[in-house]
């Protein structure tokens, strides 16, 4: 099987097995193992332009903003793995105002008070943003995690992804609920 096949397939079943893990709102450790999960697995099935890169040898970057709710898991399921082609690395932006570039921004629901500058912010520039309040894809998140019969689950606002030149795997927009305004 070729290597790139056997990727894929790991890859699925890893996002398959997270889809049916149980996650409940009074383990917020578990849940946010959970996610770290999901947010690198979306590296893997969302591509971005050159453009979305200072630089070829540029590392991807998958970011947060505000307090860091995943106390280093994130740091730990991205340790030593790479997102198109490049080494990833996690960076925590203390405030909307030091966002800088990146790839993929976490916005928890902390920010929800700011999640309109932190959007405007973002407009028009290659980066999934990813969030967990009812509101975010209504307001212009492209991705947004929710809990249904008690499981991690997340929707993509396409229409947002396509405006910032990204393109979500088929495989990816089966697991996924699709936001339509």
């Amino acid at each position: 099987m070729p290597n790139s096949r056997l990727s894929w397939i790991v890859a699925i079943v890893i996002v398959t097995t997270m889809l049916a893990l149980p996650c409940r709102a009074d383990g917020p450790t578990r849940e946010y193992q959970v996610k770290a999960a999901f947010l690198y697995n979306f590296t893997q099935f969302v591509e971005w332009p050159d453009s979305a890169f200072a630089s070829k040898d540029s590392p991807f970057i998958l970011a947060t903003v505000g307090d860091d709710p995943f106390d280093g898991i994130l740091e730990r399921v991205t340790a030593d793995k790479t997102a198109s082609d490049r080494p990833i690395h996690v960076v925590h932006y203390d405030s909307p105002d030091h966002i800088g570039d990146c790839q993929v921004l976490f916005v928890p629901a902390a920010q929800e008070a700011s999640m309109k500058e932190i959007l405007d912010k973002l407009d028009k520039k290659s980066v999934l943003t990813v969030g967990e309040t009812e509101t975010f894809t209504p307001s212009g998140g492209s991705m947004r995690f929710f809990l249904e019969e008690n499981r991690m689950r997340f929707e993509i606002n396409t229409d947002v992804v396509d405006e910032a030149g990204l393109k979500v795997s088929a495989k990816l927009m089966k697991l996924a609920r699709i936001y339509k305004k």
